[in-house]
């Protein structure tokens, strides 16, 4: 698997001297971060400054990674000549295999690739990103990419893949990404594989159309977390999925009760699989589920606390106000811990340093109304003091609101700590949260 990520030498096989085409695009990014790279086109001496050669087999230098574009009725010879030249990994980019009913055709192609050896990633996907080495076989302009971090991303969509990335471009970094588009050879199973014993990768996160052999899946998790996404769950769901990628969606309410048995954290949507992901990899696991609040603003407390008393996981525990000894006279000392819109950044970072004292408190939420004058004149206080929190507990805050609150996540998300976006939301992605982390501590002790 390392040839994908970090390959002596690369063939783009279909690259095209005319811009905006795919085979242009993958060039380009393929050039921006590896320099043994070799175009593979008969018709063209020379693109981007590199010469062209008219098949793979031409090639002198050595070739651990073909990245392929090129039409489906050609993929058998280009396979043959991989094979021949000794190349040991192919990113298949095209489409038109399973997911458009050519069902023979990409199962002679995985038979090709496995008389020679090789391990081959899609077709019809974006392929691979590699942020240690910046690595990637995109054929997208203008992507924001994440720097590198601890978070693995592995998808069937190239689109679900894309906005993840641009997510956490500037929040959150990633190790490594897999788009495997219709898997007809490497799939999750042979990178869950792959990424548990990657030092580079602590959590794992999964958006999946289908699943072969769910029981070999579920066994082989990686004692790291993992976070999934699953969709095709109805009828309609379903379909979509096999005009997609091919795929044959799995009963989700058995691929449920698998995840829970197993550990793997099943989110529910898009927005609850980003802020889960973003959680685990900045914060500690809670010990328990005790939620304690702090805020400038009651409203969005209020509605935290209907859906923590909804919540399987998490509760809100009453909090002595002796805990908050110095906090001003016009504070309301309980849980939440109301400042009123007359707080500054003093009076979060004490009321945030009285929860981490506090044993009934396990997970620290303060809501920031990051609009009100007294703690916007004092935000460079607060960022200031939250980057020199020791982290004992997790804290995730939460806002409402547009330019001014999204400059905000991204300075939060330098002093390592997520900021989401409404209360309905973070309680979500904590009580999911919570119960993987119970789940953790009964299966480490049995």
């Amino acid at each position: 698997m390392d040839e994908f990520f970090d390959p002596a030498g690369v063939a783009v096989v279909g690259a095209s001297s005319r811009p905006g085409k795919i085979g242009y695009e993958i060039l380009r990014n393929v050039i921006s971060s590896n320099e043994k790279v070799y175009p593979v086109n008969p018709n063209v001496k020379s693109i981007l400054g590199k010469k062209c050669y008219p098949s793979v087999g031409s090639i002198k230098g050595k070739v651990d990674l073909a990245v392929v574009a090129v039409s489906p009725e050609k993929i058998l010879e280009v396979i043959e000549g991989c094979g021949k030249k000794g190349v040991r990994a192919m990113v298949i980019i095209s489409g038109g295999f399973k997911e458009a009913g050519n069902e023979k055709l990409e199962k002679e192609m995985v038979e090709t690739a496995k008389k020679y050896g090789i391990r081959m990633i899609g077709p019809n996907c974006i392929g691979i990103y590699n942020a240690k080495n910046g690595f990637n076989t995109f054929f997208q302009k203008d992507m924001d990419l994440p720097e590198y971090g601890n978070v693995a991303i592995l998808t069937q969509s190239g689109t679900i893949g894309i906005g993840l990335l641009e997510n956490f471009a500037g929040q959150l970094g990633i190790s490594k990404f897999v788009s495997y588009g219709n898997k007809a050879d490497v799939d999750e199973i042979d990178m869950l594989d792959y990424l548990g014993g990657d030092e580079d990768t602590d959590i794992i996160a999964i958006y999946m159309e289908s699943i072969e052999n769910g029981r070999r899946f579920f066994e082989g998790i990686a004692d790291k977390p993992v976070v999934i996404l699953k969709s095709g769950r109805t009828p309609l769901g379903k379909d979509a999925a096999t005009s997609h990628t091919g795929a044959m969606a799995t009963n989700y309410s058995i691929f449920e009760g698998a995840a829970r048995q197993y550990g793997a954290i099943s989110a529910d949507s898009f927005d609850e699989f980003y802020d889960i992901i973003r959680i685990m990899a900045t914060q500690p696991l809670p010990r328990g589920g005790g939620v304690g609040m702090v805020t400038n603003g009651a409203g969005p407390c209020v509605i935290a606390a209907d859906h923590i008393y909804d919540a399987k996981n998490i509760s809100l525990p009453e909090m002595d106000a002796g805990r908050f000894a110095g906090l001003p006279s016009f504070a309301i000392l309980s849980n939440p811990l109301d400042l009123t819109g007359s707080a500054t950044a003093e009076h979060f970072l004490k009321g945030i340093k009285a929860m981490e004292e506090d044993t009934s408190i396990d997970i620290i939420m303060p809501f920031f109304v990051f609009q009100d004058a007294p703690l916007m004149n004092s935000l460079d206080k607060l960022y200031s003091g939250l980057s020199s929190l020791e982290h004992k507990k997790p804290i995730v805050a939460v806002s409402v609101g547009e330019k001014f609150v999204k400059k905000q996540e991204k300075k939060m998300a330098k002093c390592g700590i997520p900021l989401i976006e409404g209360p309905t939301r973070v309680i979500k992605a904590l009580d999911k949260i919570a119960e993987y982390a119970r789940w953790k501590n009964e299966n480490r002790s049995s």
